[in-house]
């Protein structure tokens, strides 16, 4: 057979045009999948647009929806959270998407500073009824707001706790500005601007959950500076959860004034056995170092801990 063989030439064209094709289709497979991302992502914008309304209800309280159909109460003079779900229905997106990620149908997820329940009502929505969220938020006007979102959409497998979350049992000072709901915390005179102080109850989980049957998937933390308190006092539930992902920031300016730093918090959690990754702006994961995170004394991240991999 020579380079000239017609019936080689012919086979050869044929080989060819069939690896075109496999490429074109795989391509044209690509573009087509991208294409309902984008429709996707469009109509449910549009959705929100063309069909729904926020309705201001009085007492600093509205009622609007988040992006993905669900309603949610927030309160009119959060300038940080409540502004975003007002008008965008959204919140931290590149964070969300890693919960989203975490958080499977039947999985028990706890919200500790659930806020306006953001978090709380996406678990609800990714757990099922077959899952159970726990959530816990200290400030009397939220809780109400939460618990209220919680009932509107029918999530009975969901409960709000009013409580602040830490080692001891028994009362607390919470300090909160109303114009940043965020940014409410534990440590006395830290709030910004108008700063209000309301008694709070301190509850501590093991101590809310002593089952030793009983174990956490998920658990999405946010308390200002107070994490180390918190982590304290569910020591026993997260030695008896193998397979708990935690969500967290990692402040140690705001961990050393609530009074536990970033060194014990990171002894904490690597007495554990867990390991730590950074969760950057477009939501990717990138393994860091107990020692890197010890050695901190500044700025703000937000982490994710676990026992293995956690995506």
């Amino acid at each position: 057979m020579t380079d000239q063989d017609p019936a080689a030439r012919i086979s050869a064209l044929e080989s060819r045009i069939d690896l075109v094709e496999q490429r074109l289709g795989a391509k044209l497979d690509q573009i087509s999948k991208r294409l309902e991302e984008i429709t996707s992502f469009f109509a449910s914008r549009t959705n929100r647009m063309l069909h729904a309304q926020s309705i201001y209800l009085g007492d600093n309280t509205a009622l609007t929806f988040l992006e993905t159909g669900q309603r949610v109460y927030v309160d009119t003079r959060s300038r940080d959270i409540g502004v975003h779900l007002l008008t965008f229905g959204r919140w931290e997106s590149n964070y969300l998407k890693v919960f989203e990620q975490l958080v499977k149908p039947g999985h028990t997820v706890f919200d500790v500073g659930a806020n306006h329940a953001f978090y709380a009502l996406h678990a609800a929505r990714l757990t099922g009824p077959t899952g159970r969220v726990e959530a816990f938020e200290p400030n009397p006007h939220l809780a109400g707001l939460a618990t209220a979102s919680l009932r509107t959409n029918g999530y009975t497998w969901a409960k709000l706790h009013q409580v602040a979350v830490g080692d001891t049992p028994g009362e607390a000072m919470l300090t909160f500005n109303p114009d940043m709901s965020g940014g409410g915390n534990i440590r006395s005179g830290a709030g910004q601007g108008k700063a209000e102080t309301v008694s709070v109850k301190m509850a501590v989980l093991d101590q809310m959950f002593p089952d030793p049957s009983f174990t956490i998937d998920v658990i999405k933390m946010d308390v200002e500076g107070y994490e180390g308190k918190a982590l304290r006092g569910m020591s026993k539930l997260l030695a008896r959860s193998p397979n708990v992902r935690m969500m967290l920031e990692f402040a140690p300016r705001m961990m050393a004034s609530a009074g536990v730093g970033a060194p014990e918090v990171v002894s904490q959690l690597q007495g554990l056995g867990l390991s730590a990754w950074l969760i950057d702006g477009q939501s990717k994961l990138t393994p860091i170092s107990w020692d890197n995170l010890a050695s901190q004394t500044d700025g703000l991240m937000n982490i994710l801990v676990a026992r293995e991999a956690p995506v």
